[in-house]
């Protein structure tokens, strides 16, 4: 049985990771199953929206299997170690130095502790159900986020709410996330992947070129100056001024018709 399931449903592709029994936590093969998932994401040109959520109703994702990878990571070399940190993917098959421009859309439908937090992170949009609870309980255990985590956060709720987050490891609701911006909606669970796949239909709607380059500008921009943001920014404009897809909108725009994008 895989331990991530993978769906593809026209533009859009659907990721779950699928250890229910045990909150969705991270094992070595669940890692290894994932980044090749998001490896066929990033290679497939016809995926232009990916939901991430977990198997069954009581877990995204709890974080990583203290049982298992943490102490593999312990055993690893102090070679792959710093490679996997400063080429990445990291160690939790996702977020830690992983680049994919395909946007993201977490669908989160319980357990986002410590490591499955940093999934949330690692995703562009995330929409929570309503009996979601949120951590970084990593401090608790003599750890750290060490996966994307304690760059990543302070990036979208700020610093000293971060700060509070991973420094006192403590649990917050669905409400709470979504008061400070970690979520960006908060729904029934029953409606919880509707919900996710009508916001990725609206994202698959529009030039998947334009989508792409977006997220790709938007996170290039993070921690530069402003001028250089700007300057990656009007390059990667003026490459899509010179698509077949602006010329598709173009038509489209002035015929008040739906633009038949391509990708290209």
């Amino acid at each position: 049985m895989p331990k991530v399931l993978y769906e593809k449903r026209g533009a859009l592709a659907y990721v779950t990771l699928n250890r229910p029994e045990v909150h969705n936590c991270i094992d070595l093969r669940m890692s290894q199953e994932m980044l090749a998932i998001w490896d066929e994401v990033k290679r497939d040109r016809e995926v232009r929206v990916a939901i991430l959520t977990g198997a069954g109703e009581k877990a995204f994702c709890s974080g990583a299997d203290l049982k298992e990878l943490i102490p593999h990571i312990r055993e690893t070399s102090e070679e792959e170690n710093r490679s996997r940190a400063f080429q990445g993917p990291g160690w939790g098959g996702l977020s830690g130095g992983y680049e994919i421009h395909t946007p993201i859309i977490a669908a989160i439908n319980g357990y986002c502790i410590a490591g499955g937090h940093e999934l949330a992170e690692f995703c562009d949009i995330r929409i929570a159900a309503e009996h979601a609870t949120f951590g970084h309980q990593e401090i608790k255990w003599g750890l750290m986020p060490g996966d994307g985590g304690c760059s990543r956060l302070q990036r979208i709720v700020g610093l000293g709410r971060a700060m509070e987050i991973i420094l006192t490891g403590k649990i917050y609701d669905a409400q709470e996330a979504y008061r400070i911006g970690f979520a960006n909606h908060v729904v029934p669970l029953g409606n919880l992947i509707a919900r996710a796949t009508e916001i990725a239909e609206q994202i698959a709607g529009n030039g998947p070129l334009a989508t792409r380059a977006a997220k790709q500008a938007v996170l290039h921009s993070i921690g530069r100056p402003l001028q250089d943001g700007i300057a990656f920014e009007t390059d990667t404009f003026s490459y899509l001024c010179r698509s077949e897809d602006w010329l598709a909108g173009q038509q489209a725009f002035l015929t008040r018709s739906k633009p038949g994008f391509r990708g290209r």
